[in-house]
């Protein structure tokens, strides 16, 4: 995404805070969620998720968000670098900074203007022009896109990989006809799209084309609720947060609304209201208390077992290639 506007000024600042991603809590991206950057037409948050350090993780549209927050909550994964500039020139490989990786592992990406020049696309790439010392001469340079979400994945049996998440609100706008004649004719990836996952695929990194409408409507609305409270930090010790989520555990299984557990506690003043039903909120974004994502969560009706796990039924999109 390019953001509002391009411009040799844009592009200095992208290569700025790009120059060399890494993964921790000083991560910039190239594009921040801000009313002077974000694009115009969507809607711009700052997700602050504990698990990348309370750093702020900034999304430029509602899809984004929602794809965000799915990642966020599989255990999985272990580190996101979004708004990640697609460097023209051939570059290290995303992980070659960070700590875990096994560096002998990693090959390097090739740039942009090489991968577009190998599906004869160079035209399809934006460019700016730029003033030399001399100040009567200006040349055409590469402004540089920038990525959605790209994440870190740390799976028990396999070295840390990472994979690439393009984000749309409906799948079908990442394609289009290969003959502007045929509605019905074949159809393929945007050019945007296919230079991007044929950049990422030079360094053996999948790229994966997430759309909003195919992420159920109610898991993304609890996780948006279970985000809102995962981080808050309480005065409860870690055996009595166990001895409280045991108590939701029974009331689950009995078929007892949250409420009820949250009265038990309230009433005989061991802890204040919010407290508990903190508790609870972060026993189920932790996946210590496995409800139904696909069903409403309502503290005032009774808990739905978990029927089909959330990581299960997107597991494909969290799948990464082999880095050789």
């Amino acid at each position: 995404m390019a953001g509002k506007y391009i411009s040799i000024a844009r592009a200095k600042t992208i290569f700025q805070r790009q120059k060399e991603p890494i993964w921790n809590d000083h991560y910039v991206p190239g594009i921040l969620a801000t009313v002077k950057e974000a694009p115009s037409i969507s809607h711009a948050f700052i997700l602050t998720p504990q698990k990348l350090g309370g750093r702020e993780v900034h999304l430029l549209s509602t899809p984004e968000r929602n794809a965000a927050l799915l990642g966020l909550y599989h255990p999985e994964v272990v580190g996101l670098q979004e708004q990640r500039m697609l460097n023209p020139n051939a570059t290290v490989h995303p992980l070659w900074s960070h700590p875990e990786a096994d560096r002998d592992r990693l090959q390097h990406l090739a740039g942009t203007i090489q991968t577009a020049e190998q599906l004869e696309m160079l035209d399809e790439l934006p460019t700016v022009l730029a003033s030399l010392q001399e100040k009567s001469k200006r040349i055409s340079i590469v402004y540089p896109w920038c990525g959605d979400l790209l994440w870190a994945i740390k799976k028990d049996d396999r070295p840390l990989n990472c994979i690439n998440w393009n984000i749309k609100d409906k799948l079908s706008a990442f394609k289009r006809p290969i003959a502007h004649d045929k509605k019905d004719g074949p159809i393929r990836l945007l050019a945007r799209y296919e230079i991007e996952e044929a950049y990422y695929a030079s360094a053996s990194i999948r790229t994966v084309s997430v759309s909003q409408d195919q992420i159920d409507h109610n898991v993304s609305a609890n996780l948006r609720q279970l985000f809102l409270h995962h981080s808050e930090v309480l005065s409860i010790s870690n055996d009595a947060r166990a001895d409280i989520v045991e108590r939701y555990h029974s009331a689950l299984n009995l078929g007892i609304p949250p409420s009820d557990v949250i009265d038990y506690y309230s009433e005989r003043g061991i802890y204040s209201i919010h407290e508990i039903r903190t508790v609870f909120y972060q026993a189920v974004w932790h996946r210590d208390l496995r409800v139904d994502l696909f069903k409403p969560i309502l503290i005032n009706r009774p808990m739905n077992s978990e029927i089909r796990d959330v990581i299960e039924v997107y597991k494909d999109w969290f799948e990464c290639e082999p880095c050789i």
